[in-house]
């Protein structure tokens, strides 16, 4: 007997796949970063789900056509769940380098070490102090030691868009974002053990330093392309499309880069296992950003959408703009709710890069910093009004 289909919406499909998709990459390199097999599992969980959500995808394209004409236009939705299986099992794959039992070269524990703000998954116990207690209650940064909450997991379910009103209970497990102490301090709360070493216990040296860094920036662009790349499809952008496959050539470079480091300087030198763990990452980070390229490809080479997939009515002319946020800029610190960015330049920001962390679709309360790296979304003749309001320049 075959498997049970949903009736609903491709785009309510894209949707759930791009939330799905974004927490498996996160995830994934938290396992990777943490040696945490609990984490790892997750990401298995979420690959599951995905392959899931790609039959369904399938299935939906199937039901949708109607003769041969649609056939082409029919095939992107096909491509789109196509590159969505592979950064399942490009994910799957880094989850495997804990489950399997690779040592961790001292270079991840460094990468670790450069973020600014690490992920964190703790579930609630029957004496969790949290339990009994509104969602809205916790988000004072006191309660939560400045973490954030990006999703909840439920009775096997994870919920992203949960309700302001969603009371916590046990079993519920809480994906966080925030820093190395945010994280612990909650780990404290709810009686937990320490998952992260002190930073004065990780000592490296310059090679692992180097290496830290393309590890890091290996997991920025492949975190990003995810993103944009469901965003290419959701808002029918080319030019989001484009900078997917921009970033692509970039994240080749960088992957082929760190393979070249990893051979020449660290072969022969420490635990091989150490290096198969190394040159997996770096290679299922390639892979996510191939899938995500594969993916915005459908809108790059402009094939019409069926009309399943058109999920913007009226075309748009818009183009992508990277903006730095200046030293002394009077945005400095403010909410960006607060600057009516959108309202005065038509520009939107898709995402902020602080550090070596992205923040997507940034909320109205989410404050923005000097050194802030934007990527705006808009019309052409309304970049100079936003990088004015911003204080902000562009860069290429």
């Amino acid at each position: 007997m075959g498997r049970a289909v949903k009736q609903r919406t491709v785009r309510d499909i894209l949707l759930e796949m791009k939330d799905r998709s974004e927490l498996a990459v996160s995830l994934a390199y938290a396992a990777v970063m943490y040696n945490d097999e609990e984490i790892a599992d997750e990401v298995l969980e979420l690959e599951n789900e995905l392959d899931e959500l790609r039959y369904e995808l399938s299935v939906r394209a199937i039901v949708a056509g109607r003769s041969f004409e649609e056939a082409e236009e029919l095939a992107a939705i096909l491509e789109v769940g196509a590159a969505a299986d592979e950064i399942s099992d490009a994910v799957a794959d880094l989850a495997k380098i804990v489950l399997k039992g690779y040592p961790l070269h001292e270079s991840i524990s460094a990468a670790f070490m450069e973020s600014e703000e690490v992920i964190g998954l703790v579930r609630l116990t029957q004496e969790a102090p949290l339990i009994g207690v509104k969602i809205a209650e916790l988000y004072d940064p006191e309660k939560l030691a400045g973490c954030d909450i990006l999703a909840v997991k439920r009775d096997g379910r994870w919920l992203f868009d949960y309700p302001d009103d969603l009371v916590l209970k046990e079993g519920d497990m809480l994906l966080l974002e925030g820093t190395r102490e945010g994280v612990e301090a909650v780990r404290s709360l709810l009686g937990l053990p320490s998952k992260f070493r002190p930073s004065a216990e990780v000592e490296v040296g310059e090679i692992s330093r180097e290496l830290a860094h393309t590890l890091q920036l290996l997991r920025a662009h492949s975190e990003l392309m995810v993103y944009l790349a469901y965003a290419a499809m959701l808002m029918n952008s080319q030019a989001v499309a484009l900078e997917v496959s921009r970033l692509e050539d970039e994240i080749d470079d960088l992957h082929e880069g760190f393979e070249l480091k990893v051979l020449t300087k660290l072969s022969g030198k420490v635990d091989p296992r150490a290096v198969i763990g190394l040159l997996r990452a770096a290679s299922a980070a390639e892979r996510i950003g191939d899938a995500a390229h594969r993916m915005a490809s459908v809108v790059e080479r402009g094939v019409p959408a069926h009309e399943v997939l058109a999920v913007v009515v009226e075309e748009s002319e818009e183009s992508i703009a990277w903006v730095r946020v200046k030293e002394g800029s009077p945005a400095d610190g403010v909410e960006i709710g607060a600057l009516a960015l959108e309202e005065s330049s038509g520009m939107e920001i898709l995402a902020v890069r602080r550090g070596l962390r992205w923040i997507f679709e940034p909320k109205d309360s989410f404050r923005v910093r000097e050194g802030d790296i934007l990527i705006l979304l808009g019309p052409p003749d309304g970049l100079e009004t936003a990088l004015r309001i911003l204080g902000a320049e562009e860069i290429e």
